[in-house]
């Protein structure tokens, strides 16, 4: 086989499930509704920490996440977010020759039951929480193209149930600045599920640790901005308790994002992902850049 044609993208099934949910605390009684685009465009190989000069593949991922929230005190929320998902491979065989796969589904459902150990206060504006989530496999995994089983990182859905560790911490300086400084980190643990009626024990995507810092910069007008670095590590991904060539890595991004406060109870949110560094395990087509576009609304209950 000629793993360079055929070696896996970097990302795992589905979309960025955390989405909004890991830079965000609930409100007491406050119910938080939110839609968000994803744009994501894969055109950069990478072996290593090295770009490889190679234009015959390219993935285009969009999806759709609805995301909903509730606090139910001032201790403990709820947030459960879905999404739908539309990939596009191209890969480009030779002049005269391109194969293109798209796929279309819902992916998986994430829960995400968060703790606030410590709520800000006028005397100290610190937040600390931490959550436990649980992710569904609602998304299909077995979608086929021509009676040929499509990777498992083509398919809208992991088929696995995997559970997510997560931590949050924000300190605010207000009066003297008008910004936050917000960090968080989440670990997914994933688990198996059988892609092949022969297989023994299955197909595990790579654990994933996801640490986010930086700050929020606050205006008083309709636009605030925030400047965050976002530093992503996944294992490799194992079939049959073997390793799979070609998966895994570590990230390092740039998020540059501008929110927009259109009335009391609707904001909106644009932002990007942008690679600075790539160290990736094997040969890898990976994210050349990722936007994002959020509407969110509030309703106190």
């Amino acid at each position: 086989m000629n793993t360079k044609l055929y070696s896996q993208a970097c990302c795992s099934a589905g979309t960025p499930l955390l989405g909004s949910l890991e830079m965000s605390l609930n409100t007491e009684n406050l119910l938080r509704i939110g839609l968000t685009y994803d744009y994501n465009l894969l055109q950069s190989v990478y072996n290593g920490t090295n770009r490889l000069n190679d234009n015959t593949r390219e993935r285009l991922t969009r999806s759709l996440l609805l995301e909903i929230s509730y606090g139910f005190s001032k201790k403990i929320s709820v947030s459960l977010l879905s999404s739908f998902i539309n990939q596009n491979r191209t890969i480009n065989f030779s002049q005269q020759s391109t194969q293109q796969i798209s796929v279309n589904g819902i992916g998986d459902w994430l829960l995400l039951l968060k703790y606030n150990i410590k709520n800000s206060d006028i005397i100290d504006q610190s937040d600390i929480a931490i959550g436990f989530g649980l992710k569904l496999p609602t998304g299909k995994s077995n979608i086929l193209d021509k009676g040929i089983l499509l990777p498992a990182d083509m398919q809208p859905g992991s088929g696995s149930f995997d559970y997510l560790i997560w931590g949050y911490y924000s300190k605010g300086f207000i009066p003297y600045l008008p910004l936050n400084v917000i960090a968080n980190v989440s670990y997914k643990i994933n688990t198996t599920h059988k892609r092949f009626a022969n297989s023994k024990l299955g197909y595990k995507f790579g654990n994933e640790t996801i640490i986010t810092a930086g700050i929020g910069y606050r205006t008083d007008t309709f636009l605030d901005f925030s400047l965050f670095f976002r530093l992503r590590n996944t294992n490799n991904d194992v079939f049959d308790d073997e390793k799979i060539p070609n998966t895994g890595g570590t990230w390092f991004y740039l998020i540059p994002g501008l929110n927009f406060k259109i009335s009391e109870n609707l904001t909106s949110r644009v932002t990007s992902q942008l690679p600075i560094y790539r160290n990736l395990i094997g040969t890898q087509l990976t994210t050349t850049y990722t936007v994002t576009i959020s509407l969110f609304h509030t309703i106190t209950l």
